[in-house]
């Protein structure tokens, strides 16, 4: 780990672990691709559609949240991160939009992503932004 990394630990501490198990979650929704198809099944993906493109991300709520990913979904989440079902579908709300805005820069969902890379930059420029 390097010294930025640790530093990272550190002042980020606990959310640091939550962010991490969020992301574990993300990819075991088959990563952002099986995300948008989850959207799209439910007829959401307009919302999910915003956060690709290069406008302006719609929100999206905790009823809309429970309906793509049901109630078993959110309970692991809340279980993995150690918060509440609502809690967790708050953070997701919250969060979800700009980890797929981040990850579709050019307005289209790439093959590869490495969500990791790309959340820790999030958080860094949270922390240290």
């Amino acid at each position: 780990m390097g010294l930025f990394d640790q530093m990272l630990s550190m002042v980020a501490g606990d959310k640091l672990q939550q962010f991490q198990s969020v992301i574990d979650w993300v990819e075991k929704q088959g990563g952002l691709a099986g995300v948008v198809d989850k959207f799209n099944t439910e007829g959401l993906g307009g919302i999910v559609s915003s956060w690709i493109s290069e406008g302006e991300n719609l929100p999206v709520d905790a009823s809309q949240l429970m309906q793509v990913f049901g109630d078993s979904g959110i309970q692991e989440l809340a279980q993995r991160v150690g918060l509440d079902p609502q809690q967790a579908t708050d953070m997701v709300a919250k969060y979800l939009p700009t980890l797929v805005d981040s990850a579709t820069p050019n307005g289209e969902l790439p093959e590869n992503i490495d969500l990791a890379s790309i959340g820790m930059n999030l958080l860094k420029q949270k922390l240290f932004g």
